[in-house]
């Protein structure tokens, strides 16, 4: 063990991640010194399965591992999140043109409903927030309209009528990198979408760096998080920014972001 590390631990869900992830995280911990604690979560479970607390955690795993964290005082300080800071109108108020959906409207689905488009229009909708609760798409206005009956019948906890959601026409995207920032600097990347079909591919252009660390001079949501960036015609945009401890690597040097975050991690608590 790393004696710098020795009040630090990784807590990381094994049950979530691609064996060949879970992998990396587990060898990167070791290579720096710092431990490493592996747990299955069941999910939408309302209790975490019991680990050493001694040491302060950082998390890393799904959306219920994260929002218990979240709700535990000492496991919330090894969670990079705001939900405040994390959402799409937060975005547009602070990066403005620069992001993608800088025109979008932020609606419920209740006023997008009483807009009555015409039934094959085409909007883009996703959550404003960091939620997930569904994947951000492309559907036609019938298609959203069925959707909304099904949720005037349906709880769901985490979607309602009164959500609000990120809508906008659709765009031509080419491109689109994943890049982990902490404290304003690019510390790994990964290609993961060409031309609307998945495409893995580690690293990404310089001009993208230039572009995510000139935006973190304006404003970041958090000390550490991942930022979605696509190009768009010819000109680079920002899609969305989310939490580290549940974005997906893609290609990304999981050494790199270990190292990294545990670095920042150790400095502040």
């Amino acid at each position: 063990m790393n004696e710098k590390y020795k009040h630090i631990q990784w807590v990381v869900q094994r049950n979530l991640t691609s064996q060949s992830d879970f992998e990396q995280l587990k060898e990167s911990c070791h290579k720096i010194g710092v431990t490493f604690i592996e747990l299955d979560i069941i999910p939408f479970t309302a209790k975490l399965p019991e680990f050493d607390r001694r040491r302060s955690s950082i998390i890393y795993g799904s959306t219920t591992f994260n929002s218990l964290a979240f709700e535990d005082a000492n496991l919330k300080k090894g969670l990079f999140f705001d939900e405040v800071t994390f959402s799409i109108e937060n975005y547009i108020e602070k990066w403005s043109r620069h992001m993608l959906n800088y025109d979008a409207s932020v609606i419920t689905f209740k006023e997008l409903i009483n807009r009555n488009y015409n039934s094959d229009r085409l909007l883009f909708i996703r959550p404003n927030d960091d939620s997930k609760s569904f994947a951000g798409e492309v559907k036609r206005f019938e298609e959203i309209a069925d959707w909304y009956e099904k949720l005037k019948a349906v709880e769901n906890t985490n979607l309602s009528l009164e959500s609000k959601i990120i809508v906008s026409e659709p765009y031509n995207i080419h491109y689109e990198w994943r890049l982990w920032i902490v404290n304003k600097k690019v510390v790994a990347a990964s290609k993961y979408r060409e031309y609307f079909k998945l495409r893995k591919e580690e690293g990404c252009p310089a001009d993208v760096i230039s572009f995510a660390e000139e935006r973190c001079q304006q404003y970041t949501p958090h000390d550490v998080f991942v930022m979605d960036i696509c190009l768009c015609g010819d000109e680079y945009f920002i899609v969305e920014c989310g939490c580290m401890n549940g974005a997906g690597f893609y290609k990304a040097k999981i050494e790199n972001i270990v190292s990294n975050v545990t670095e920042y991690f150790v400095s502040t608590v």
